[in-house]
């Protein structure tokens, strides 16, 4: 039931959406939806429900509103899903530029180790981090995400992403081609909880507020280039 929940819920949006249509990813960002509207419905903690035994009527009521929900967050990002996916492409380049400037040296040991951004950091924009975060952590950051003002899912992602990809600035820069790709492929983040989201969400809103309101920070080229 809970497939077909889904399913319905992606086959609708994508047909209302004819611009973009279904794109893999997709189906990753309504979870976090369900897995909430799913907890406000029952009684006992959402790790312990059993499926089978859940009223259809509650999963109506969740499918509906795992619908909106969906559709509200895409409606901000909705350029990450249409043709050529400009949105993401933009997102990517942003984030390189912020990586120069706050830390030129990982900057550097990428381009030298010939680990382009996209290859790593498509998926985080693409799945807002979904594959990257145990479930729990997606929830907390996505909280964050739809209480900024229109652009959680967008530009403050960005400074979200460039905070986790410092994080492991210290390992990454050791590093060559191949165990970067290894490693980027499948963060350790699997013991994270919240105190560590809440962290780089704190240290994201900084960066923003440093960075944001003056984005020719962003462009003014390194010495040496």
């Amino acid at each position: 039931r809970m497939h077909r929940l889904m399913e319905r819920v992606l086959y609708i949006w994508s047909v209302r959406h004819p611009a973009s249509g279904y794109v893999q990813g997709i189906n990753d960002l309504v979870t976090p939806f369900i897995v909430v509207l799913l907890a406000a419905e029952v009684t006992c903690p959402i790790e312990e429900v059993n499926l089978d035994n859940v009223e259809q009527s509650v999963f109506d009521t969740v499918e509906a509103g795992a619908y909106w929900c969906l559709t509200k967050m895409l409606s901000d990002i909705q350029d990450h899903y249409t043709s050529g996916q400009p949105g993401i492409q933009n997102m990517v380049v942003k984030l390189k530029d912020i990586i120069r400037r706050i830390d030129e040296k990982l900057y550097r040991h990428l381009e030298e180790q010939g680990l382009d951004f996209l290859s790593f950091s498509f998926r985080w924009m693409n799945c807002l981090l979904m594959r990257e975060f145990p479930l729990p952590c997606v929830i907390r950051l996505w909280d964050t995400y739809i209480a900024e003002p229109s652009e959680g899912f967008s530009t403050f992602h960005v400074y979200v992403c460039a905070v986790f990809l410092i994080y492991w600035s210290p390992q990454l820069k050791q590093m060559d081609f191949q165990q970067l790709m290894l490693f980027m492929q499948k963060l350790p983040t699997g013991k994270w909880r919240a105190r560590e989201i809440e962290t780089l969400l704190a240290e994201a809103f900084v960066l923003k507020s440093l960075f944001h309101s003056s984005p020719k920070h962003l462009a003014a080229p390194l010495q040496g280039l």
